[in-house]
């Protein structure tokens, strides 16, 4: 609680924080979707004595799919 110099207690700038039970930071659905981008940034990453990531990628001219590395 702060107080003015009369004394007086002195409202908070910002309101209180309320999380309601329905609108929380990690629910499962968030904690799935980071666990499949640290999945797909796993694979995505070049390992010792394992093979290069080469991913598919589309090029703009007529849209032909072709790797990377090719």
């Amino acid at each position: 609680v702060e107080l003015n110099s009369d004394g007086e207690e002195v409202p908070p700038d910002d309101p209180p924080v309320c999380v309601s039970d329905d609108n929380r930071l990690c629910t499962l659905a968030s904690l799935r979707a980071v666990w499949h981008g640290q999945k797909l940034d796993f694979f995505k990453q070049a390992h010792e004595g394992g093979p290069a990531p080469n991913s598919e990628v589309v090029l703009p001219d007529g849209f032909q799919n072709q790797h990377i590395l090719d």
